[in-house]
């Protein structure tokens, strides 16, 4: 071996040696960090909503001063005026909260489930009259003794005073759980599959009072309450859209549910009559009477196709400001104005002996609900 050839062979070494070292003496390079996942996720609206009102027969009128006592308040007179009903009342805008809480089974958020709650403020509608004010009240019906427009005397110039007040009250609250299930994209959007539990319950509370007094027959005051409830609850099946960029976020939801309305009505009436310094109180009012006052329930198929619009924005890590839009359309609801039967016998009034036909009959005549608005809300990623 010539000399050459061993200085080479020890440089060789050398550098070999050398970098080693070197590279013993660098940072060894962290595995890459795994990205942080956590599954939970909640979310709080503000809701304004209007609300489809409940429809009313007339239930007070009135007419001017002069007109014949036989045709006061009498439906279907040029003088007779409505003061309630022959309406929808409750249909203005009310506010209401939402809150939703959803959890991921898989870090690319494919599929997962969700549970929500709503409900909107109680709506009320009232209604005051006495004849200091107007000198002439009245109830208007149709007489089932001769199939013709009539009308109960509240208050009368020289023969009665009195008043007539009435209420109001709607209430519509929901909840559901879904469970979703991603299954494609088209156009940057994702597309998903839900199914799940849905559940709704309307209410109405309506009570009408009429007070009645004169020297010749004493006092009355008769009082008539309806309650009427829906409850559904159904298989609910949609899909939903989610698309994303940047800080911006648009989703979208179509939905049906299929089920059952529980509908339920409680009428109830009363007489307080005071004669001669004794005072009775004694079951039916005016439009509550026993041939129409209990319990009544019935059950029917409904279906609540339901459509929603967000838009939202990324305010902060985890956090991100929505804006939306969702629109509800309820079959085969009962109101409170859909038990009301207008056909009276005047003789099972009390506190006459009853006597003649059976009206009013007991009714539930159901109608829909539109339930729609807008939502400002804040959603956290846990």
């Amino acid at each position: 071996m010539n000399r050459r050839a061993v200085a080479v062979g020890v440089a060789f070494a050398a550098i070999v040696l050398g970098s080693g070292a070197f590279a013993a003496d660098l940072p060894l390079k962290a595995p890459p960090k795994a990205v942080d996942f956590n599954p939970f996720w909640a979310e709080a609206d503000y809701l304004a909503w209007s609300v489809t009102g409940d429809k009313l027969p007339a239930l007070v009128t009135t007419a001017p001063v002069g007109t014949p006592l036989g045709t006061a308040g009498v439906l279907g007179q040029p003088t007779t005026t409505v003061l309630f009903g022959n309406s929808s009342v409750n249909n203005d805008w009310r506010s209401g909260g939402r809150i939703t809480a959803g959890y991921w089974f898989d870090p690319q958020r494919r599929s997962g489930v969700e549970a929500s709650f709503f409900g909107l403020e109680n709506a009320s509608t009232g209604f005051a009259a006495n004849s200091g004010a107007t000198p002439i009240l009245t109830q208007p019906f149709t007489n089932a003794l001769t199939g013709l427009p009539d009308a109960l005397i509240a208050s009368f110039p020289g023969v009665f005073t009195g008043s007539v007040n009435a209420n109001e009250t709607s209430h519509l609250l929901g909840a559901g759980a879904l469970y979703r299930q991603e299954f494609g994209a088209w156009n940057g959007q994702r597309i998903s599959a839900l199914i799940g539990y849905r559940y709704l319950r309307a209410s109405d509370t309506l009570w009408i009072t009429g007070t009645s007094t004169s020297l010749a027959f004493g006092d009355f005051t008769s009082t008539d309450n309806f309650k009427a409830a829906s409850n559904f609850h159904g298989l609910d099946l949609g899909l939903a859209g989610d698309w994303r960029n940047g800080p911006w976020s648009l989703e979208w939801r179509g939905k049906v549910a299929l089920g059952a309305n529980l509908n339920t009505a409680d009428v109830a009436g009363s007489t307080i009559s005071t004669i001669a310094a004794v005072t009775t109180t004694v079951p039916g009012g005016f439009l509550a009477l026993a041939s129409n006052s209990g319990h009544f329930s019935q059950t029917k198929f409904a279906a609540v196709p339901e459509l929603s619009l967000k838009a939202g924005y990324e305010i902060a890590p985890a956090w991100r400001l929505t804006v939306g839009y969702d629109v509800l359309y309820w079959t085969g609801v009962q109101r409170a104005g859909g038990l009301i039967d207008t056909t009276i016998n005047p003789n099972l009034i009390p506190p006459g002996p009853p006597a003649g036909p059976t009206r009013p009959l007991p009714v539930m005549n159901t109608t829909n609900l539109l339930a729609q608005g807008f939502s400002v809300g804040v959603r956290y990623n846990y």
